[in-house]
């Protein structure tokens, strides 16, 4: 598969772009070697029309996403009834290079959008990349959104 395109002139798309940049949390969807689904909440940072998260090197996505397991990313439901819905199907891979590596290009945009998050977590950025040192980057090859 290819990499989805969005349209920001179709509304749907638009609302999936802008979600995706504001966000703080998607649910990861992967399969184990059984099958059987798994959905974990996640930070992910939105740049150049892919998904950067970072990830504890030992954790069940980064095991699955290495065997080569389909991914599902959907954002949280927003709107009064839950009508802001962005659900993308796609392709993801472990990076090579570790995610100190990755911050140094992304530190400013990263370190700002989780700014709280980040205080609430009581770590400086350095350790929270140092225990989360596996990035999994998304590529998404199908967007479902209304």
């Amino acid at each position: 598969m290819t990499a989805f395109t969005f349209d920001p002139e179709n509304d749907a798309h638009a609302k999936a772009l802008g979600m995706l940049e504001r966000d703080l949390i998607a649910w990861i969807v992967t399969t184990a070697e059984d099958g059987s689904p798994r959905a974990v909440p996640v930070w992910f940072f939105w740049h150049d029309g892919r998904l950067s998260i970072l990830s504890e090197p030992g954790s069940h996505k980064v095991a699955h996403v290495r065997r080569g397991s389909p991914v599902l990313v959907h954002l949280q439901a927003g709107g009064p009834f839950g009508d802001d819905v962005v659900v993308l199907r796609g392709s993801a891979e472990v990076l090579d290079r570790g995610t100190l590596s990755w911050l140094e290009d992304h530190r400013e945009a990263y370190s700002a959008k989780y700014a709280e998050a980040i205080e609430a977590y009581g770590m400086p950025i350095e350790d929270i990349v140092e225990k989360f040192s596996t990035v999994l980057t998304f590529t998404p090859e199908h967007l479902l959104a209304w």
